[in-house]
């Protein structure tokens, strides 16, 4: 019963009287039906638990999954997947009576969702806004603990499928990922030595999101603990993608590439446009375009994540750590929300303004390997087209 009340009284705000009572009287039909059940079954302590779970199901089914997806990003069976997972674990924050980790998901897929205050979070569930701030820290936790393969990096048949993806809808050939950034608005930081790194020039503070994505969207790894004033060149070789691009590139992308905008760094494992000068030839033109074309599989992915966890645009966090378990869950969470939605791809270019890399006073042109194959790449767009059009006359 206090599930049930939990989960109409936070879907009151969002219907109208007439759909709510429709929904309530829906949710009471099919309570009644679970009851008549209950009475005709042993009641010892393992099936009070599948008799909870009976009861909950019953609400889910009165709600759309266009509607629960709505409120909470995951389907009805993801959001019970995802609590079987964790149920077991060491919950800290539970501490009110009659608090079930059901509550405690629920509360904190609601709050990543929405740009409610927490005050307003914390009413919704009549708990304190404390314990709604230390719960969502510690399903942050718990999801990024548990969960951490929803976020890898692509090898085997997977790196493949990426490649043949990108080639087939892009283009270019042999790309495994894409890179997109974006910023991450949070509080003054208490848990590093110099705050004032992460100020930017607007005055507020903010952490770096470095997002990389397959063929699909998919991210296969993300950082969000480096300020936003970072070049994106830095906070790249500041992650482990970075570390593993000059240790040990063949054991990362085994032959295969990394396609960034013009603030990465050009070479052989990490592909960029060419610099636009206004002279480029229709092959270079071409490439430059297919570039874009999977950039914005990236830009889109963190577009779409802000646009259904909004709690990314005022997370409030006094702690890095903290902000990168946030972003990290969230991420965790899109890629779940992925395996059930195709989300489709807009062109959306990045929100950061940043000088090319090969502007900077310590930046390159780009490696003698990084040149040659960019240029390679560029040649077969040219002949793939004049191919075709000998073909067609």
């Amino acid at each position: 019963m206090a599930l049930e009340t939990c989960i109409a009284f936070l879907l009151a705000d969002s219907y109208d009287v007439e759909d709510f009572l429709f929904f309530k009287k829906n949710a009471t039909r099919k309570r009644r039906k679970v009851r008549m059940k209950l009475k005709t079954e042993p009641s010892d302590d393992l099936q009070r638990e599948d008799d909870k779970r009976d009861v909950f199901n019953t609400v889910l089914q009165s709600l759309t999954i266009s509607d629960f997806k709505s409120h909470f990003q995951l389907t009805p069976s993801q959001t019970e997947q995802l609590v079987r997972l964790l149920a077991p674990c060491k919950w800290t924050a539970i501490r009110q009576e009659g608090w079930t980790v059901w509550h405690a998901a629920l509360a904190s897929l609601w709050a990543l969702s929405t740009q409610e205050s927490y005050h307003s979070v914390a009413n919704r569930f009549h708990i304190t806004e404390s314990l709604i701030c230390d719960q969502l820290d510690e399903f942050c936790t718990l999801v990024t603990s548990n969960l951490a393969n929803e976020i890898h990096w692509p090898h085997g048949e997977e790196a493949e499928m990426s490649v043949v993806g990108f080639l087939s809808t892009v283009g270019l050939p042999d790309t495994l990922c894409v890179v997109g950034t974006c910023f991450i608005p949070i509080e003054k930081p208490t848990d590093v030595p110099d705050p004032e790194v992460y100020r930017d020039a607007e005055g507020s503070y903010s952490v770096k999101l470095m997002a990389f994505c397959n063929h699909k969207g998919r991210f296969t790894y993300v950082s969000a603990e480096h300020p936003r004033n970072w070049h994106n060149s830095r906070v790249l070789s500041a992650t482990e993608v970075g570390k593993a691009l000059r240790e040990n590139p063949v054991a990362l992308l085994h032959g295969k590439h990394i396609i960034g905008n013009s603030t990465f760094p050009l070479s052989e494992h990490f592909l960029t446009p060419f610099p636009d000068y206004a002279t480029l030839g229709q092959k270079k033109v071409c490439y430059n375009q297919k570039v874009q074309s999977s950039l914005a599989v990236a830009q889109g992915s963190i577009h779409t994540l802000r646009s259904c966890f909004q709690r990314l645009r005022c997370l409030q966090k006094h702690s890095i750590c903290q902000t990168s378990l946030a972003v990290k869950t969230c991420c965790i969470l899109y890629n779940m929300f992925l395996e059930m939605y195709i989300v489709p791809v807009d062109c959306i270019g990045d929100d950061v303004t940043q000088k090319p890399f090969h502007e900077l006073r310590y930046g390159h042109s780009g490696s003698l390997g990084g040149i040659s194959k960019r240029q390679d790449i560029a040649a077969s767009l040219g002949r793939t087209t004049k191919k075709r059009k000998y073909m067609y006359n």
